[in-house]
């Protein structure tokens, strides 16, 4: 399961590129606007795939032990969460910019944001073990995975967003109408997973 919501953190930000692709003719700014927001998502998601793997080879080859463990992964964590901050912001603009205000998807911009502070109250979040410094990591790589799910979903809200409700300049489907088949199609998929799994 933790794999799986790393994956969705990681792929997020792609998937949200591949959606400003699909639609960047509806607006120059927010399709610019928007990849350098995905550009610095990816970024982020960079930082925490290397981050985990530096820290536990520089703390353990260094002879820190689990202290140090933590301690490298609580730098790379805030490295990776401001990066994150700042392409929550780019995605924003994106959404914003290049429209006029009763075309405003508020209703997607605001689910976006909700993820992303649910996001930043993980990062807040701080559950010691005292005695178990094995599990204190395990713990932290969990909520580490859930914060970059959270903000990977967020970052995929407001994609949808920056090209939702402009005019269109081709014969697709309206964005928010493709993210909820993709929404659907993935609960669909997690649900037989589950179901698979407890058979």
């Amino acid at each position: 399961m933790l794999r799986i919501i790393e994956l969705l953190g990681l792929l997020a930000p792609v998937a949200a590129g591949v959606l400003l692709v699909r639609y960047r003719r509806r607006s120059r700014a927010a399709f610019g606007w928007g990849i350098a927001g995905c550009v610095v998502a990816a970024l982020a998601s960079g930082i925490g795939v290397i981050g985990e793997r530096a820290s536990l080879a520089t703390a353990l080859g260094s002879g820190g032990g689990m202290a140090g463990v933590l301690e490298q992964m609580g730098s790379w964590a805030w490295l990776r969460f401001l990066f994150l901050v700042v392409a929550v912001a780019l995605l924003v603009v994106a959404a914003l910019v290049d429209r006029p205000d009763r075309s405003r998807p508020m209703g997607w911009i605001l689910g976006g944001l909700v993820f992303g502070v649910l996001g930043v109250v993980t990062r807040a979040v701080d559950i010691p073990i005292e005695g178990h410094e094995g599990l204190t990591v395990v713990v932290e790589l969990l909520m580490e995975a859930v914060e970059a799910a959270l903000l990977g979903l967020g970052v995929l809200l407001l994609a949808v967003a920056a090209v939702a409700h402009r005019a269109p300049a081709d014969s697709q489907p309206e964005p928010t109408e493709l993210a909820r088949r993709a929404g659907m199609a993935a609960w669909r998929l997690y649900s037989t997973y589950r179901g698979s799994r407890y058979r």
